[in-house]
């Protein structure tokens, strides 16, 4: 398994696109089940975001590719005054489990450092033994835009803690 990692650019839009609007992908984005189906214009807007987010930051989020194959995006954003890291794959790359949210976790690591870091995920989502497995604690629960989340943290993720 190969992965790269770059910035998003406006070339992206198709992909991310197609993403965002896989159903069985929403199901696991409780935010986005008001905004029905996502158009291209949002998807760019989107994209905008995450590049003004590197400005502002310092860091953001990756496109993802596998042996050349767009399988998603991942890296860190800010939340409120947390590090969150973030990972969203179409459902062919799920089946990597623990060996990719460790090498997503790996590289954000080299690029931003390491420290406290937050997972959030929906409530529908069934507990996370991925996340434990790579020393993530169930911490809270929160809401975000009105929608139920539960927060994991991990309070110091280094690369000596992902082996």
């Amino acid at each position: 398994m190969n992965l790269t990692y770059r910035r998003f650019s406006s070339q992206d839009t198709d992909d991310v696109y197609r993403l965002l609007n896989d159903t069985s992908i929403r199901r696991h984005l409780p935010l986005a089940s008001s905004a029905g189906t996502f158009s291209a214009d949002f998807v760019q807007q989107w994209i905008v975001q995450s590049l003004s987010h590197w400005q502002t930051h310092g860091y953001g989020t990756w496109r993802i590719e596998c042996d050349g194959d767009f399988i998603g995006w991942g890296g860190c954003q800010a939340l409120e005054n947390e590090r969150e890291f973030v990972l969203v794959v179409h459902r062919q790359a799920m089946g990597a489990g623990v060996s990719l949210i460790r090498r997503v976790l790996e590289h954000a690591l080299r690029e931003f450092g390491e420290g406290s870091m937050v997972v959030v995920l929906p409530v529908s989502r069934p507990k996370s033994r991925l996340l434990h497995r790579v020393g993530f604690t169930e911490q809270q629960r929160v809401k975000i835009h009105g929608c139920d989340f539960v927060q994991y943290r991990h309070p110091c993720l280094s690369l000596d803690s992902l082996v």
